[in-house]
């Protein structure tokens, strides 16, 4: 696996060290996780991106995102940028 930003949107969390970050996944629908704030850049209500950790199987791409419970989703190669 590699460590890469993933583009998406910033929003406040539930806590004060948390953010909502939105992203579309691999087939254009919109996600969202509750991630710790320290592995977010960008401001609240704009863009920005996380740090995840991807890996590739066949033609998909993944990203593991830093929520509690390690959420796998496939994302689109074009929001992925190194880290």
């Amino acid at each position: 696996m590699s460590e890469r930003w993933l583009k998406c949107k910033v929003f406040r969390g539930m806590f004060s060290d948390e953010r909502t970050v939105q992203f579309l996944s691999k087939n254009g629908e919109t996600s969202s996780a509750f991630v710790p704030e320290s592995t977010v850049r960008g401001q609240v209500d704009g863009q920005g991106m996380v740090k995840v950790l991807v890996f590739q199987e066949e033609s998909t791409a993944w990203a593991m995102l830093p929520t509690e419970d390690r959420l796998f989703l496939p994302v689109q190669e074009g929001d992925l940028v190194e880290a």
